[in-house]
């Protein structure tokens, strides 16, 4: 099991944009490598999905389940950023990981 940073620097963001990605039914997934020996996240909401209360819980999700599957599942030297949707809200929470797996494979693939 390995400790999750978070990734804070728009800069970080911004190279993840240009990296791999996969779209999910709650959230997109953006990935690329990195140099540090370590696994990173970042989270993002944008204000389409609702005010600030709505996106602050889809994020808590996100973050949650990064937390379990991520630090088990997750490749060293890779920055995730998690980009969340409406859907992550009103999804049930079992149906979530499994999509997050399901992402998380094909993403690896695509290397």
């Amino acid at each position: 099991m390995t400790n999750l940073q978070t990734i804070k620097s728009s800069k970080d963001f911004q190279l993840a944009k240009k990296g791999l990605f996969v779209r999910s039914h709650s959230f997109l997934i953006q990935a690329y490598q990195s140099e540090e020996k370590l696994i990173r996240v970042g989270y993002t909401v944008s204000k389409q999905n609702g005010n600030a209360i709505i996106r602050n819980k889809i994020k808590r999700r996100l973050r949650s389940l990064a937390r379990e599957i991520l630090s088990v599942k997750g490749k060293l030297n890779w920055n995730y950023v998690i980009i969340g949707k409406k859907n992550a809200l009103n999804e049930d929470f079992i149906n979530l990981k499994q999509e997050f797996q399901i992402a998380l494979k094909n993403i690896h693939r695509k290397i």
